[in-house]
């Protein structure tokens, strides 16, 4: 049963000006008058500092290897958000395979494809011990050769991966077996199978827990047959997702913005229950109110938004949907080179030097 409240469901003009309103068919409010800073006052200064100290960051939830991070980021706008958020996928620095000397490869795998999947291994490496690469390793002759030798490798802007697997029958194996793992030794080459070399003095800045590796022992690389052999040195460089998918550093970085849930009247009864199975799970919980069981709203973050409450014209009435504007819920998942949270660190920074050359470039156009 829902019974209707004396007030009766607002409409858009009456909603928060931080609020986006959500209808049956249609999205409103979702922008401002003026500008995108909802207490903007055109007769008074705008000032950085007062700004700054309205915004909230507070940490929801990390998983336990901190690879996953979920956090709030509240009174900011949308741009800045997701300049934030293209920031994280495309200029945070990290470090990845760039060069692959193939020095021999009879495996089922094209040269061209099998270096493009070494490219893609993720490697756990803190970046900002590296320079970024200043010229070409090494450029293409007259007889178009892109190289005849292996260089040394620069020992502030490259890591060596080395690997070298070959395929061989297990003479031990059971008569029976059809497993390839049985039948053969090395039948799949893993991204285990690299072995990083140093360059010159680079062992001494890791211990033995810290060393250079990629980031899972378990990422498949290829599959080998009796005879078949992979060998390769791999370089590794500096860049950022920009210039290539390889060097961004998460996995996914997203936000989205914190769902409003209003109940404008009483729902309880069958009419409650329904409106429980509308929402995702957690979103609506019931209640007991005396003899009667009631319908409140328990989480609406976990709501999804798929505004299926609509489809029940009772409950269509007194449901009022939005989403606030300026309450960002941000996911980052590493790809493992650092830890989300620092990549969120390393993020702002990025953006810092950003505003920090912007303003140089406006001064001297001023100046």
């Amino acid at each position: 049963m829902v019974k209707k409240s004396a007030a009766s469901v607002p409409k858009a003009a009456e909603f928060p000006s931080d609020e986006i309103v959500m209808q049956e068919e249609v999205v409103l409010n979702t922008y401002d008058e003026c500008t995108d800073y909802v207490e903007y006052d055109d007769t008074k200064e705008f000032s950085i500092v007062d700004y700054c100290s309205q915004i909230k960051v507070a940490m929801v939830n990390e998983s336990t290897d901190k690879m996953t991070l979920e956090f709030d980021i509240t009174r900011i706008e949308a741009p800045i958000a997701n300049a934030l958020r293209r920031i994280l996928i495309a200029e945070v620095p990290t470090m990845a395979l760039e060069k692959i000397y193939l020095y021999q490869n009879t495996s089922v795998i094209q040269d061209e494809v099998l270096c493009h999947r070494l490219g893609l291994l993720p490697l756990r490496v803190d970046p900002r011990g590296f320079q970024f690469p200043t010229e070409k390793v090494v450029g293409i002759n007259e007889k178009g050769v892109d190289c005849e030798e292996e260089p040394t490798g620069d020992p502030a802007r490259n890591l060596i991966f080395k690997i070298n697997v070959t395929c061989t029958k297990n003479r031990n194996a059971v008569p029976t077996a059809t497993d390839p793992k049985q039948l053969y030794h090395n039948s799949s080459v893993y991204s285990r199978a690299f072995e990083w070399v140093p360059i010159g003095k680079q062992s001494g800045n890791y211990d033995k827990k810290n060393v250079p590796k990629m980031v899972s022992d378990d990422i498949l690389v290829a599959k080998l047959r009796p005879g078949q052999e992979i060998e390769a040195s791999c370089h590794a460089v500096k860049g950022i997702g920009r210039d290539h998918a390889k060097f961004s550093p998460v996995a996914t970085a997203s936000y989205r913005l914190l769902p409003t849930i209003r109940l404008n009247a009483e729902i309880s009864g069958e009419a409650a229950e329904r409106l429980q199975s509308v929402f995702s799970e957690g979103v609506i919980g019931i209640e007991k109110k005396g003899a009667k069981r009631i319908a409140v709203v328990k989480d609406a973050r976990k709501d999804t938004c798929s505004r299926n409450v609509f489809r029940h014209e009772d409950l269509a009435k007194v449901v009022q949907l939005g989403k606030n504007k300026q309450h960002f819920i941000f996911s980052v998942e590493s790809t493992g080179a650092l830890k989300s949270a620092e990549l969120v660190v390393e993020a702002c920074k990025v953006m810092e030097t950003k505003c920090r050359s912007l303003r140089k470039q406006i001064e001297a156009l001023l100046g």
